[in-house]
Order: C-alpha cells, then sequence, then structure tokens
C-alpha cells in the first residue's frame, strides 16, 4: 500500500480504529488461557513427525501428550497474549503518529482535516464551521493529506 493511501485509510477509519483498540485491549484483559484439555485434543490430532517404533504395539502419542501438554499450554497462551500486546502497541502507535501529524499542520488544514475525518462532519458543515468554500475545503483537505503523507515517508526514512 502506497504511503498516500494508508494515511487516507488512516484518516477515513480513525474512529473504527480506536473502537478496534478498545476492543483489543479488552481481549487482552478478558484473555482467558487455553484449558489444558483443548491442547491435549489439539496435540492428539496432530501427526508425529518422530519415526516410529513398529514394534510396540502401545502408541507413544499418550506418552508425548503426558510429558509435554502443559509446556505446550503455557507457551501457546504466552504467544496469543504477546500477540494481541503487538497488535494493541502498533496500532496505538499509528494512531499516536497520525494525531502528531495532524498537530503540526498550518491550523486552518488542522481545522479541515480534525472536521472531516475525526468528527464526520458534512462538507457543508465542515465550510460553515471552518468559514470556507467548497473548493478551498477540498484544496485544505488534499494539501493535509499531502503534508501528512510527506511526513510519514520521512519518518520511514529514519526507520
Amino acid at each position: 500500500m502506497e504511503t498516500r493511501e494508508y494515511v487516507e485509510y488512516l484518516l477515513k477509519n480513525y474512529n473504527e480504529i480506536l473502537k478496534d483498540i478498545d476492543q483489543l485491549k479488552f481481549e487482552y484483559e478478558a484473555f482467558k488461557d487455553i484449558a489444558s484439555d483443548e491442547v491435549i485434543e489439539s496435540l492428539s490430532f496432530s501427526s508425529s513427525n518422530d519415526e516410529r517404533v513398529t514394534t510396540s504395539n502401545i502408541s507413544d502419542k499418550t506418552c508425548k501428550i503426558a510429558l509435554i501438554y502443559n509446556e505446550v499450554a503455557k507457551r501457546m497462551n504466552k504467544e496469543s497474549r504477546e500477540e494481541i500486546y503487538k497488535m494493541i502497541k502498533a496500532t496505538e502507535f499509528e494512531v499516536t503518529r497520525l494525531n502528531y501529524c495532524i498537530d503540526r499542520l498550518e491550523p486552518q488544514i488542522r481545522a479541515v482535516v480534525k472536521q472531516i475525518f475525526i468528527e464526520k462532519c458534512s462538507w457543508n458543515e465542515a465550510c460553515t464551521r471552518c468559514s470556507i468554500s467548497e473548493k478551498t475545503l477540498n484544496k485544505y483537505k488534499n494539501k493535509g493529506i499531502d503534508e501528512i503523507t510527506s511526513m510519514f515517508d520521512l519518518g520511514r526514512l529514519v526507520s
């Protein structure tokens, strides 16, 4: 995705992204560890990559499951929590970065960007609030997106 498309996506979906962050935080706080039974079941139906002993009548799966299910459950729970946490932090960073870029815009351009994308005002309402024509509103909106895009591009060069 090009930087401009990404910036437009962030702006157009700003409020939904904030809701997604809240949802992820809820899931992180309410996360329930995977039950041992679920781990045992998943291990029971997985196929072994080890060589099989053909002289024994007893399957080695039962022994392996008994030995490793607790460790597997701990690892799966830890990885799941870490994945949710990473998603929260990455999304929060992008929103914080976007807000920072918006705040660096010229006052009139910043007002237009906030009216259109964050407050979700109609074009007529945004024109009235900012005391500008629709043509000027569109010009400021595009200039705001361009400037935010260049700030995001500059951030990518540094990273």
